[in-house]
């Protein structure tokens, strides 16, 4: 029989992360083997079924969490139970995993920084397997001689992402959406420069974003931009001021929509009076959530061609942007990146603008294809058995 699984990140319906662990362990509760929570869940972030799903894992975490607090100096082996341990760019693990080990340890990572040093490489060397969600991070470990590694492509709820009827929220406007946390790896500089030059073509192109970022901080690389000259600024509440950063480069309010933080019942609403959606992303770890959303709602979708996108593009299911010139990279973190051309997402939109009837057609290949094979089932069946591989 098969071990239990424990997880070292936090359940929750608000990032990628949250969410890999929330249809993981909706998939593990349907298969009766419900997975042990090393760090408290935001139950309240979840869906009412979602949550009335999972509640039941809310006990069995406080248990092992007082267990901890009994024993502060310890590191505590959980017999019978293999952890997966959540790790960021580095192989950097979460306070969870400096708590827990397993009968396996087995590492989860979707990274963009791609310096895999001497340092870096020890920190992931002694997990039993590592799991990541884009063959372009599974390829930067296998040069460094890693076998152990799996591949599990994220996906979407398609029960909660499916095209809708539009509700003309924006009536007579082209509406052009752009999603993703602000910061220079989104390329949502790009986004304005790109807009600013279809706009003059087209006043009745209308921006409508969800950028916001609960770190805020990462904002302020926009920095490193040639195309938007000033850059973001955060308020008083650490909240990035995104109307005022378009605002500041050019693009007028009444071009701007600033849709702040979406909850997930509203984003398959805002979708559906959306024209396009654009992506002109330097680099993805995984395959990009939002871009998978924009797929299962019908939205004609501009996408870079590069790193984690590259696992999207499967048939004619998009506009790629195939002009990729190299980023800068001083020290090595962005082997793989790619700079979007401008110009060419101006030409993917005005594609889109001109023959509704062909972007209808790859919006409808796009929703075929992440139906049928990027769905979170499909991920979770994926990543558990990419996991017990070797058990």
């Amino acid at each position: 029989m098969a071990r239990a699984l424990a997880f070292t990140w936090q359940l929750t319906e608000i990032h990628g992360w949250g969410l890999v662990g929330v249809h993981t362990a909706l998939y593990l509760v349907d298969q009766g083997e419900p997975p042990l929570l090393l760090e408290k869940p935001v139950l309240s972030s979840l869906r009412p079924r979602n949550r009335e799903r999972l509640e039941g894992l809310l006990g069995p975490y406080e248990q092992a969490a007082a267990f901890a607090a009994r024993n502060p100096d310890r590191v505590l082996k959980l017999a019978g139970l293999d952890v997966l341990h959540a790790l960021s760019n580095g192989f950097h693990a979460g306070p969870a995993s400096a708590r827990f080990r397993g009968e396996r340890d087995i590492g989860v990572i979707a990274y963009e920084d791609t310096r895999l040093t001497a340092e870096v490489l020890e920190r992931a060397r002694p997990y039993r397997r590592i799991i990541v969600h884009s063959t372009f991070n599974k390829a930067l470990l296998e040069t460094k001689g890693f076998v152990n590694v799996g591949l599990a492509f994220q996906g979407i709820d398609e029960t909660e992402m499916q095209p809708l009827p539009p509700a003309g929220r924006f009536p007579g406007r082209f509406a052009i959406f752009s999603g993703g946390k602000l910061e220079f790896r989104k390329g949502q500089d790009i986004v304005l420069a790109a807009f600013r030059i279809f706009r003059e073509r087209h006043p009745e192109a209308l921006l409508v974003t969800a950028w916001q970022n609960v770190w805020a901080h990462l904002a302020l690389s926009m920095g490193e931009s040639a195309h938007t000259p000033v850059p973001p600024r955060i308020d008083g509440q650490s909240r990035v001021m995104i109307a005022a950063w378009a605002a500041d480069n050019g693009v007028p309010a009444d071009a701007f929509v600033d849709l702040g933080f979406l909850r997930r019942e509203q984003i398959a609403p805002v979708l559906a009076d959306c024209q396009a959606a654009v992506f002109p992303n330097r680099c993805e770890g995984a395959t990009n959530l939002v871009a998978m959303e924009a797929m299962a709602c019908g939205v004609p979708c501009v996408l870079s061609a590069n790193t984690g996108h590259l696992d999207l593009m499967h048939g004619d299911v998009c506009f790629p942007l195939t002009e990729q010139a190299a980023v800068p990279d001083p020290d090595g973190s962005r082997i793989g990146w790619g700079e979007s051309s401008v110009e060419e997402v101006v030409d993917r939109l005005e594609a889109i603008h001109a023959d509704r009837e062909r972007a209808r057609r790859k919006a409808e290949e796009a929703l075929a294809f992440v139906r049928r094979e990027r769905t979170w089932r499909a991920f979770a069946e994926a990543f558990v058995r990419e996991i017990r591989i070797g058990d």
